[in-house]
């Protein structure tokens, strides 16, 4: 018994369908954001275009690769510089052993030493990169995020007292 033309035909139509949704999000460019800023400098959740990265990138570290929608943005990041923290908290006495004046040892703090106002957990800054950036389909984009090519990104809400 044979089927009919139009039957014979549906498992073509449906994989031919399959196939061409699938391909849809191998179109979309792949981005990479690589920190290029300086060795005090961490650089937190990156995005770009519908992308966003949960790491923490040191300098020289770079997210993986991740499809981005088309079209113009910039990068947008959380900045921490630990070496500002590590002074400012010195400076507080809310890091033991750490002296704020010649990097020398502080004698051993009590408990009731530290200011109950004091917050020890580090401040993240929102950032993006000053230049807008471009992503077409297909393409694969390495974006370099620079002390040069930041600044404050006062388009989501803060913190933004530094």
């Amino acid at each position: 018994m044979s089927l009919p033309p139009s039957l014979r035909r549906a498992p073509t139509l449906v994989a031919l369908a399959l196939a061409s949704l699938s391909g849809c999000d191998l179109a979309y460019p792949e981005v990479v954001v690589v920190n290029r800023t300086a060795d005090t400098m961490l650089l937190r959740n990156p995005s770009f275009s519908g992308c966003i990265w949960p790491v923490v990138l040191a300098n020289g570290d770079a997210t993986s690769p991740g499809r981005c929608l088309p079209g113009d943005d910039r990068v947008h990041f959380k900045r921490l510089n630990a070496e500002t923290y590590c002074q400012d908290e010195a400076q507080d006495r809310t890091l033991p052993g750490v002296c704020p004046c010649d990097g020398g040892v502080a004698p051993e703090l009590d408990a009731g030493d530290v200011d109950a106002d004091v917050n020890t957990q580090p401040m993240w800054f929102n950032y993006q990169t000053v230049s807008s950036k471009h992503v077409g389909y297909g393409g694969f984009y390495l974006f370099e995020i620079t002390l040069d090519d930041m600044e404050q990104d006062f388009s989501i809400p803060g913190p933004y007292g530094h």
